[in-house]
């Protein structure tokens, strides 16, 4: 018997929302840039319809990503309980080897790194046309039409892909899917193998977001550079509202630190920054206050404006 298909896809799972919800599984949905704000169920937050559904070989739609991800997840909850809630230290193996596996494919799985690799893609698609010129159009068209094409035929094609901003490339999904599967197994490895910093906090709060795990420079690096999973000086990660975990340096000494008023503003104005969309908190707490909330973001990779290469004017090949 056909199971029906799971629709409402978390990109942030339900189990982490949790912990910064009330009684009522309510959070606080603050929509960048702070204008709007209202209260949410962890149930509806983070949804998007069909976002990890993938086509079988076959053409056929399967849920076994969204599955996958669930297993994954009620492993995490489950030492997240044992780390949070219970205090145990220091972190034993069958603890840390859930939340670093959780934490990865947090990062990999969102819309913001989705949107990251159609940004790439695009713009290497516009970069290649420009370059290519129209003898390069000319040989796409032959390739596809399988004849002869004219010169009006190719002024044509040249003037609707040269439009730049009048298109947007988007990648399959299953490319995501893909790109995940591929860096899950590193990514989770070097987090794992990161030093520790768990902070807590007792009466200052966090925020979490719909990209809560972040990426931080090393000391004294340029906030400028780009950074990676691998390259990066710490990992931030809110785990509940009242601890956060910073995986440090690889091979160094896993640490629990007390949190500080200062600590919970730098932390939570370092999560906010990295939001795509929007920040979520418990609606009795207001970590935001005296906060610089960004602008949403549509775009997560600059590219070069790809008309400082077109060389090519009509008729010229």
């Amino acid at each position: 018997m056909n199971q029906p298909r799971k629709r409402r896809h978390h990109t942030v799972p339900r189990f982490h929302l949790a912990r910064f919800a009330n009684s009522k599984n309510q959070l606080m949905r603050v929509e960048l840039p702070g204008i709007k704000r209202h209260l949410l169920s962890i149930d509806n937050a983070t949804v998007e319809k069909d976002f990890y559904l993938v086509e079988t070989d076959d053409g056929s739609p399967s849920d076994a990503v969204e599955d996958a991800l669930s297993e994954l997840e009620g492993r995490a909850a489950t030492a997240l309980r044992s780390l949070v809630d219970q205090h145990i230290w220091p972190i034993p193996e069958e603890v840390r080897r859930p939340i670093a596996a959780w934490a990865a494919i947090q990062y990999l799985r969102t819309p913001a790194t989705r949107q990251a690799g159609n940004d790439i893609a695009d713009a290497a698609l516009k970069l290649s046309i420009a370059l290519g010129g129209r003898s390069q159009m000319r040989a796409a068209l032959e390739s596809v039409e399988g004849r002869s094409v004219t010169d009006a035929e190719v002024d044509e094609m040249w003037a609707l892909m040269t439009g730049f901003e009048d298109y947007k490339y988007e990648a399959h999904q299953n490319l995501h899917i893909h790109s995940m599967d591929r860096s899950f197994p590193g990514t989770a490895a070097g987090f794992f193998g990161r030093g520790w910093n768990v902070v807590h906090f007792t009466r200052k709060a966090l925020i979490t977001t719909d990209t809560p795990v972040v990426l931080m420079n090393g000391p004294g690096e340029d906030p400028g550079l780009p950074i990676g999973t691998a390259t990066a000086g710490g990992v931030l990660v809110p785990l509940d509202r009242r601890m956060a975990l910073i995986m440090g340096e690889p091979h160094t000494e896993d640490l629990q630190l007390p949190g500080s008023a200062s600590m919970a503003k730098g932390l939570n104005q370092r999560l906010v920054c990295d939001a795509r969309r929007a920040a979520f908190h418990h609606p009795d707490d207001n970590p935001l206050e005296g906060l610089e909330l960004p602008q949403p973001r549509d775009q997560e990779v600059a590219s070069t404006d790809p008309r400082t290469f077109v060389t090519d004017g009509p008729g010229q090949e």
